[in-house]
């Protein structure tokens, strides 16, 4: 059964990717500069001039077409997967917050670094599937979803010019978005929705927080 919130998800990325990149660049780096220095997630930006929206925009532009489609596949598999189980309006709340927790994680590692990607919502999605899953009676890890996490985690130390930070903190955000979902099998909407609110705003207070060690950074 088609997802709408990850079926949409997706196209609007891929939406986002044919406005903001170079067409005759589509094998290498084809990200305009415009685009990178106006809507990238950055300390300075966020911190000086108010930018906050950046918390947001950065996620939905990708380096080039192998990063948009890393993400894009990823977030199909697990996406599709947690919106059955939760439903598409926790679905989308879920990912907002751990898009404000990735960003959050990117600012606080290198404030200083224009970062782009929808990596911080893809791990969080991913650590929230984990989550409902084993809270809900499944056992996720015997599908091997216990696996590609790790898997993913250690990719994150090894492959150079990712946003260890960003990766870590949508992952946390996941986490704790999971356990803000809780039992799918109970019906707990408003208990979910209280705790995903507060961790949505965690989550952006955290980014504005961070963007704001921008000339000492604290890593």
């Amino acid at each position: 059964m088609t997802r709408p919130v990850t079926v949409a998800f997706i196209g609007l990325n891929a939406m986002v990717f044919v406005f903001t990149h170079d067409i005759a660049l589509i094998g290498g780096a084809s990200l305009q500069q415009n685009s990178l220095v106006r809507w990238a997630t950055y300390g300075f930006p966020v911190a000086e001039l108010g930018e906050w929206w950046r918390l947001g925009t950065g996620a939905f532009l990708h380096a080039d077409i192998r990063h948009l489609l890393l993400n894009m596949i990823m977030f199909f598999l697990l996406g599709r997967r947690l919106e059955r189980q939760t439903g598409p309006a926790v679905f989308v709340a879920i990912c907002l917050t751990s898009m404000m927790w990735g960003s959050a994680g990117a600012l606080l590692s290198a404030p200083n670094t224009a970062v782009v990607g929808a990596s911080g919502i893809v791990y969080g999605v991913m650590a929230s599937v984990l989550v409902v899953e084993r809270l809900s009676g499944l056992d996720p890890w015997s599908e091997g979803l216990g696996t590609l996490i790790v898997v993913n985690v250690i990719l994150s130390f090894v492959i150079p010019g990712i946003s260890v930070g960003g990766h870590l903190g949508g992952l946390c955000g996941g986490l704790l978005c999971g356990w803000a979902a809780g039992d799918r099998r109970q019906t707990q909407e408003l208990r979910a929705w209280i705790f995903l609110s507060i961790l949505a705003f965690l989550g952006c207070l955290l980014g504005v927080m961070a963007a704001s060690t921008w000339l000492n950074p604290l890593l």
